[in-house]
């Protein structure tokens, strides 16, 4: 079956500022890209799509999501609206009165940064005082930092004397009491307790293709979830699959796992819906609760440095075992110590058996670098996976954790662009927002989503509308070794693309966070449609 597409302004993304008129349909794929007139000519009275002009983009790839956790968390109480901590303890008060006493009650997605009132994380007592009855564990929107009430720190055993796995990981008062934040590990353990909701294949499948419904809504047609065990964040390789076999999977996934496979397969295993990707590490936690590994202390908290998850020893072991396997590979670092560890064990591992391929490492996050790091990544043979809410979510607070110097290297994205560095973008949901409008908007403006401060925060470091696209399209297909296939509108490629509302290239850096989604296709199927 052919649907011919005409009178379009449609971007290739093959070079800045390529288009073309119209495109031919036929078999899932673009069988042919041009003008109007010649899609016609080889429609052969097929169906016909008048697009009026509208812009079109080639569907846009998320590279860094936890997905089955998002499809999780629609089931959690949502805490994102909440701007003081009066407004936090109402809001769990609300639930709590709700819930059948003895059931456990899960938050998400609060930030204590951007209180009214008090900055502070919410004590066990504050919980307690609220929820009484149900244990109740909040996590923070980085997915880092928990607050947990008495019932629940109960159930985990996390009292007086408790020794965490990783230490720092529980926050104790002077009296040896613990204030109920928990960080990482320490949190997982807990929530691993908690009965899943979830628990039956069908009920797993119904939660992600709800979730990937909303990925269609926001324009998106790929995504790379990742399993992070260490911070309870689940994935299943075997829902994607199911739902594809089904058709019921509409976003084409390429998955990240925090432990090395059990069987021998390399990167890539799978098909045009679901690949094996890659495996996951976590070297340090992160900047709002403090545990991102830096070089010196925290500007507003000189006792700590951060936490690390590995010695250097360990690390180097793990990337190099990865890397003799064939896998490719991504780490977590978020501080510019924990990038340094990495860095130098990209380089032991690369002394007996230099890389024949770029896209065997992939850095994640890289928030905070320093000059020397930003000088020895650029000779490595790295991708760059980077989240760009971030710097529109913490724009309020990044400067206190390290100070006015150190944050001229605070997601300095156009360094590493100008140091001929790939990057790709994705969002780390449920963390941030997976609209890649907004991720267009944080990176090439460095304001907040309420468009603070006035010129960007280190404005020198904003990218280009056309750099940022690349990240979501052109580079997202790269570095899954899929640029044959997709990321760019060509012939002979897979037909996944986006009809938005307004032109992303001819809209003012400002706006671009309002432009909408009118309808989503992917392999030439419409899969979301704002009419």
């Amino acid at each position: 079956m052919k649907t011919a597409y005409i009178n379009g302004t449609i971007y290739t993304m093959k070079a800045e500022g390529d288009t073309v008129e119209a495109f031919l349909v036929e078999n899932g794929k673009f069988a042919y890209c041009g003008t109007n007139e010649e899609v016609l000519k080889l429609a052969g009275g097929c169906e016909v799509v008048d697009l009026n002009g509208a812009p079109v983009l080639p569907g846009m790839i998320d590279t860094h999501q936890h997905l089955y956790a998002y499809a999780r968390d629609l089931l959690k109480l949502d805490l994102k609206k909440a701007n003081s901590l009066k407004e936090l303890l109402e809001m769990i008060r609300v639930r709590a009165e709700a819930t059948p006493k003895g059931e456990w009650i899960l938050g998400t997605g609060f930030d204590h940064e951007k209180f009214t009132d008090e900055k502070v994380l919410p004590t066990k007592e504050q919980l307690d005082e609220v929820c009484p009855d149900n244990p109740l564990i909040i996590t923070r929107y980085c997915l880092h930092v928990n607050c947990a009430n008495s019932l629940a720190l109960k159930i985990g055993g996390v009292g007086p004397g408790f020794k965490p796995k990783v230490e720092g990981t529980v926050e104790f008062r002077e009296d040896g009491e613990p204030t109920g934040v928990l960080r990482d590990a320490a949190a997982a353990d807990i929530t691993a307790l908690v009965p899943d909701p979830l628990a039956t294949m069908e009920g797993k499948k119904k939660a992600l293709e709800a979730a990937c419904y909303q990925l269609n809504a926001n324009g998106l047609t790929g995504v790379h979830p990742i399993r992070g065990v260490h911070v309870n964040l689940p994935e299943y390789t075997d829902v994607y699959q199911n739902l594809a076999d089904e058709g019921r999977l509409t976003v084409r996934v390429f998955l990240g796992f925090d432990e090395l496979p059990g069987c021998a397969i390399r990167t890539g295993l799978g098909d045009e819906m679901v690949k094996y990707g890659f495996y996951k590490m976590y070297v340090d936690g992160n900047m709002g609760g403090r545990t991102a590994l830096l070089t010196a202390p925290y500007e507003d908290d000189p006792t700590t440095c951060g936490v690390p998850n590995y010695t250097q020893e360990e690390l180097n072991k793990k990337v190099k075992t990865a890397y003799e396997l064939g896998l490719q590979q991504g780490a977590h670092v978020i501080g510019d110590k924990a990038a340094e560890m990495l860095t130098t064990a990209i380089e032991e591992a690369l002394k007996d058996h230099p890389a024949t391929d770029p896209r065997m490492f992939r850095m994640i996050h890289m928030s905070l670098l320093n000059p020397d790091v930003v000088e020895r990544v650029s000779k490595l043979p790295v991708v760059i996976d980077i989240q760009p809410m971030f710097v529109s979510t913490n724009v309020h607070w990044s400067e206190s954790r390290v100070g006015h110097e150190r944050s001229a290297y605070h997601y300095c994205w156009r360094k590493l662009l100008d140091n001929g560095m790939i990057l790709t973008a994705g969002s780390d949901s449920p963390c941030e927002s997976f609209y890649p409008m907004h991720g267009v908007y944080a990176i090439t403006t460095r304001k907040g989503m309420d468009g603070y401060p006035d010129g960007g925060w280190f404005p020198e470091e904003r990218v280009t509308v056309w750099e940022a696209m690349c990240m979501y399209t052109r580079n997202a297909a790269y570095v899954s070794y899929e640029e044959d296939i997709k990321g760019t509108i060509e012939d002979g490629k897979l037909a996944d693309f986006v009809i938005m509302d307004r032109d992303v290239f001819k809209t003012v850096p400002d706006e671009i966070k309002d432009i909408k989604v009118v309808k989503t296709f992917l392999g030439g199927k419409e899969v979301y449609s704002a009419q």
